[in-house]
């Protein structure tokens, strides 16, 4: 065996050894900012959008039974974590990884969450609507304060990633009824007159819901927060989300 080969030889191990290190740290450092982010609040929205309810249906109670099985069997948690931790092993490096823990970790991450948390539980979205309805209209909500959280919103991708989850468990309920039904019917695309359709309803629900969320934050922590979505951590986290969402449905 020639010098380079033994080398090779001695070494080998070692690299493999290295990598496997890596991969695991990655997949923790991966569960810490799935579990931090709340991404599985995500799998709630998709639950609650594919589930049909029990009354009020034109589709016989047993398809509606299935298909609401089927949702469950298919899109379990799981699935959800794994399909999502893969898309984000790749969207993400290890230091973008350690800069979002951080973020999170932060007092103004922690406050954050915090929020998005109390705002997307479902006891309070009758608070939120009527905080919409009711409030917003009349509180002549500052310009520059909207203008701030419009740019927040654009930063983040906010409402592409709104509307990647609600024009997929849109197509993806409809093949669950085609799966189901006794008399099969072709599949079909969501055509991009009905994707634009529903981003441009997106982009003022949105703006709303982020002004109730945010509405107890002043301009200052919302503009920290803006800075720190503008790095590429922020950025590859977000793209890395709207990807996963495309491909899990």
């Amino acid at each position: 065996m020639d010098g380079k080969r033994l080398v090779a030889s001695l070494f080998a191990p070692l690299f493999f050894a290295a990598s496997a290190m890596a991969s695991t740290e990655k997949d923790m450092l991966l569960d810490m900012v799935y579990e931090q982010a709340g991404l599985e609040r995500q799998l709630d929205w998709v639950h609650d959008s594919m589930t049909l309810p029990a009354q009020g249906q034109t589709i016989p109670e047993p398809v509606v039974d299935t298909v609401n099985q089927v949702v469950k069997v298919r899109y379990s948690a799981d699935f959800f974590r794994t399909s999502m931790k893969s898309t984000l092993d790749e969207a993400l490096t290890m230091g973008e990884l350690a800069q979002l823990i951080d973020w999170f970790e932060s007092p103004l991450g922690q406050k954050i969450l915090s929020l998005e948390a109390e705002a997307n539980k479902p006891e309070n979205r009758a608070q939120m609507t009527a905080y919409i309805e009711d409030q917003l209209p009349v509180t002549s909500m500052r310009q520059e304060r909207v203008k701030l959280i419009e740019e927040l919103m654009a930063t983040l991708d906010t409402v592409e990633l709104s509307t990647e989850l609600t024009a997929n468990a849109a197509l993806g309920a409809q093949r669950m009824l085609r799966e189901v039904m006794p008399v099969k019917q072709s599949s079909r695309q969501l055509e991009v007159g009905e994707r634009f359709q529903i981003q441009q309803r997106m982009k003022g629900t949105m703006r709303d819901i982020l002004l109730y969320t945010y509405r107890s934050l002043p301009d200052e922590e919302i503009q920290q927060y803006l800075d720190f979505a503008r790095k590429t951590a922020m950025q590859n986290f977000q793209r890395g989300q709207i990807q996963a969402l495309s491909r899990i449905f």
